[in-house]
């Protein structure tokens, strides 16, 4: 896909990949939405990428909030009609459980519960344009299975086990809307961005290649040809990988997005 004159939305792109990415697609002549939470960020961020190219919006919402998030949309849905790309960026990581004012653990809703009212709300204005894609973050170091008595850390939390959780819920929920829209026009994938030196990864680990890095890989995944016409490819080192064998049970894929949408119908 050339990416001029096309609507890409990042979300959690006032740092790390998410901006240097949104960058770099400013430079290839796309119209970019910038997501952050935090505004002062967001008007430097969108300051940076005016130097480069004046078509750029910002839009904010906590994840945290999921009013917040379904607001955003609704002003997105407001202002645009078509969006070609969306990476489902934002994520953080927390050494303690945390409850957010909608009742869910927080790393749940902000890694994961969030990006799916986001593109539930979104995916109208997504699934019949040409050539359009959702691309979902996730990363190498997603989980091998998934108790569903522990999506939110309600028998036992440990800060790293919480993430790599949350990517994994990120690769289900991939695979299950390529499923629902594989007659549409979109192609619904998730990628790797690699080991990338971010706060995120500081927070719990060290180490990682220089965000520019991370970007070429998330532009590689809107920009390629190989995934015309396909979803559900797990990306990792700008090639279709396997992802751990349990993100392929349909059935899990089913049960996680009943009851995420169960989770979001306030909110929908």
């Amino acid at each position: 896909m050339d990416l001029k004159n096309k609507v890409v939305f990042i979300t959690g792109a006032t740092d790390g990949i998410g901006k240097e990415t949104a960058k770099k697609a400013a430079e290839k002549g796309a119209q970019v939405i910038v997501h952050g939470r935090d505004e002062e960020r967001i008007v430097n961020t969108l300051k940076e990428i005016r130097q480069i190219n004046e078509s750029v919006l910002g839009i904010q919402a906590d994840f945290t909030d999921l009013k917040q998030v379904a607001d955003a949309a609704n002003e997105i849905n407001a202002n645009f009609d078509k969006i070609d790309v969306l990476f489902n960026n934002a994520a953080e990581f927390l050494p303690k459980r945390e409850i957010t004012k909608d009742g869910f653990e927080r790393t749940f809703q902000v890694n994961y519960l969030a990006h799916v009212l986001l593109t539930e709300k979104l995916i109208s204005k997504i699934k019949d344009t040409e050539g359009a894609r959702v691309l979902n973050v996730t990363s190498m170091i997603h989980s091998s299975g998934a108790d569903f008595e522990n999506l939110q850390g309600e028998k036992n939390y440990e800060g790293s086990s919480a993430y790599s959780l949350s990517k994994l819920l990120n690769i289900l929920h991939t695979y299950k809307l390529g499923r629902m829209y594989e007659n549409n026009e979109v192609c619904i994938n998730c990628l790797h961005p690699g080991v990338i030196e971010t706060k995120l990864l500081n927070a719990a680990w060290s180490g990682g290649l220089p965000v520019s890095e991370g970007a070429e890989t998330m532009l590689y995944a809107a920009e390629t040809e190989a995934t015309n016409g396909i979803s559900g490819w797990y990306l990792e080192n700008r090639r279709p990988m396997q992802s751990n064998p349990i993100s392929y049970d349909t059935d899990v894929q089913n049960k996680l997005y009943n009851i995420s949408i169960e989770m979001l119908k306030p909110f929908l």
